[in-house]
């Protein structure tokens, strides 16, 4: 018969102690960037989100914001250096929200900027963005802060471990994947954000 080996308490307790550490690790972006454990998750499970969201918008959505929608997903995102030239400026955003009991809902335009050196923020809306664009993997991935128009963020790497968007003032990571199709359209992705959808996508035109 095998011999059991003891483990001593000592190891135990350090096994014990690690394990939240490990958890808490976090992730690197392809730039360096150091991004949160839970938002490195919902970038990998962007497809699962968006699809998941889509199914609940064609289903149930209303025409007009379906062709919207299909407006808005329309296009080949070109490759990273091609829209960090295209993206510095002013443009007009229209938030859309898909799934998670909601199917589609469709808001007017709102204005948004991004800043030579890579800074987004959504000027206007009562729910507000602000953050940086960043390189990953052949993509471009945004991370910033969402807020209520009013408040003045912290920046994405001073949000608190624990998120709760009941807390006031009401302050989430966002992340999002980026992707331009052309000098006036564009888009950004946010799989399963902290509010109310599934899926958020922004649809950038100017």
């Amino acid at each position: 018969m095998p011999s059991i080996r003891r483990v001593s308490p000592a190891f135990l307790a350090l096994l014990l102690a690690l394990v939240p550490a490990m958890g808490a690790a976090q992730a690197k972006l392809a730039d360096g960037m150091t991004i949160r454990p839970d938002d490195q998750r919902r970038l990998e499970e962007l497809d699962a989100s968006a699809g998941s969201a889509l199914r609940e918008a064609f289903a149930s959505g209303a025409s007009p914001d379906l062709a919207l929608l299909a407006e808005a997903l329309a296009g080949v995102a070109l490759p990273p250096e091609q829209a960090l030239e295209r993206l510095p400026g002013e443009w007009s955003c229209r938030m859309m929200k898909l799934g998670n009991g909601v199917p589609l809902v469709v808001y007017q335009s709102f204005s948004c900027v991004v800043t030579e050196d890579g800074g987004f923020e959504k000027l206007t809306g009562s729910q507000r963005s602000k953050g940086h664009l960043h390189r990953d993997d052949g993509r471009l991935v945004y991370l910033g802060t969402g807020f209520i128009a009013g408040d003045t963020p912290p920046l994405y790497a001073e949000l608190p471990d624990e998120i709760s968007p009941q807390d006031m003032p009401q302050r989430v990571p966002e992340v999002g994947v980026v992707e331009i199709t052309g000098p006036d359209r564009g888009r950004i992705l946010f799989p399963d954000p902290y509010l109310e959808s599934r899926m958020n996508l922004l649809a950038l035109q100017r």
